[in-house]
């Protein structure tokens, strides 16, 4: 097992422990829940199983937008706090938002964490690889409405065409891409 493989695995596991006590908080115009600790990017992270049918990314659906972000405080970044002794750093400028998504799932791993996989556009994946790139060792967060869902890390550049984030449960990742998708509850 590679040690990319390692990390993904054991960041997964503390990102659902970290996820399981802050999961759905409503966030504040600058504040959010509690990041997940850090955990391998996307490309190396194990695909949804058990997922839903891939949704289309709906117009009418809840604001999506994820943001480059670091723990550290950096220079023109809002702050959001997040715990009681925490604060994580965003780039107030998106680098992905609705209109880069040409779909979204949701699924868990194996060991029961829920996944929300964000399909991206051509431009988009090509911005988000430029931009893991050029800062790395960051974080992408994700927010959906008005809550942050997930925060990983990355340790090399993001270059599928895809972005998976731990959202702590399976639930969580089901009402996540149906929010994203514009699709009603079920009743």
């Amino acid at each position: 097992m590679n040690v990319t493989q390692i990390l993904t695995r054991s960041s997964l596991a503390v990102a659902l422990l970290a996820l399981a006590a802050c999961q759905t908080a409503p966030v504040q115009q600058d504040a959010a829940t509690q990041p997940t600790e850090p955990a391998v990017a996307a490309p190396t992270a194990p695909a949804p199983t058990e997922a839903e049918t891939v949704q289309p990314a709906a117009e009418q659906g809840a604001l999506v937008a994820v943001f480059l972000a670091d723990m550290t405080a950096q220079e023109g970044w809002r702050e959001v706090p997040v715990g009681t002794d925490a604060t994580l750093y965003l780039d107030p400028t998106p680098v992905v938002t609705r209109d880069d998504l040409t779909g979204v799932q949701a699924g868990s791993n194996p060991e029961g964490l829920g996944l929300l996989a964000l399909m991206l556009s051509e431009e988009a994946s090509a911005r988000i690889a430029a931009l893991t790139q050029q800062h790395p060792n960051k974080r992408l967060a994700l927010v959906v409405g008005r809550t942050l869902m997930a925060a990983p890390g990355y340790s090399e550049p993001v270059t599928t065409g895809q972005l998976i984030f731990p959202v702590g449960s399976e639930d969580n990742a089901t009402a996540a891409a149906r929010a994203i998708a514009g699709v009603d509850e079920q009743p």
